[in-house]
């Protein structure tokens, strides 16, 4: 018997992955969103978000929720009410964290469902999982699957010559 998949679950969540690469790319320190098809699960956006905690000492969860929102506004339609009702939801929202370490999810993921649980209700999407991405693969923290690409790139240093002096 097959499962049936929810609303948030990535059918193919390596191929979205690297398609979000595609489109901005996945770099230790990055917080990015992306915006897929609710239906065909084609990633239409993505925006690299600010982690809050950088300018802070600590974490702030509104900061990161107003953060968010900005995001969200930008990369989904305003979700518009009708005689009818309210215009459907037609988008899902990913975050990737990316980081050295381990493929684990930790705090640095998780602190990102509180953050985003009321930064897009004013638009036409619902908030999906948090994946971390690392050097050494990638894992979902409600999915759970992972997989050993996309992962971070390397930092490559550059070369100098000090053997060249200018006088």
């Amino acid at each position: 018997m097959t499962r049936s998949r929810e609303r948030w679950e990535l059918e193919d969540p390596e191929l979205v992955l690297q398609s979000i690469d595609d489109v901005c790319s996945l770099v230790s320190g990055r917080v990015v969103v992306a915006a897929l098809e609710l239906e065909t699960q084609e990633v239409v956006g993505a925006s690299v978000v600010p982690d809050p905690a950088e300018p802070q000492p600590c974490w702030d969860p509104y900061d990161a929720s107003a953060r968010l929102r900005g995001v969200a506004v930008d990369l989904v339609p305003e979700r518009t009410g009708t005689p009818r009702g309210r215009s459907p939801i037609t988008h899902l929202l990913v975050t990737v964290v990316c980081r050295e370490g381990r493929v684990i999810d930790t705090i640095a993921e998780h602190r990102w469902f509180q953050a985003w649980r009321y930064s897009n209700h004013l638009t036409s999407a619902i908030d999906g999982d948090v994946y971390v991405v690392t050097p050494h693969g990638w894992t979902g923290v409600m999915d759970q699957r992972g997989g050993h690409l996309p992962r971070l790139r390397p930092r490559l240093a550059l070369a100098v010559d000090r053997s060249t002096r200018v006088l």
